[in-house]
């Protein structure tokens, strides 16, 4: 995944840098702003996560993000 995949589906998810941080248990804004700048990459797991949800409706993507972040 490229850094302009990346941002693509974070946008397309409506999800703040902050939310993704978060979503992915990654650090903080800087280090999504990163990935998105092509300083860092993401890990496969983020990437597999990340791709399944832009599969989703927005809706259903919004559910499923609810649901994980409880844990």
């Amino acid at each position: 995944m490229n850094a302009d995949e990346f941002k693509k589906i974070r946008e397309g998810l409506n999800l703040s840098r902050e939310e993704v941080a978060k979503l992915l248990g990654l650090s903080g804004y800087m280090y999504v702003s990163n990935i998105e700048n092509g300083l860092r990459n993401p890990n496969k797991l983020a990437i597999k996560l990340l791709r399944y949800l832009s599969s989703m409706t927005n809706s259903r993507a919004t559910k499923f993000i609810e649901e994980i972040n409880k844990f």
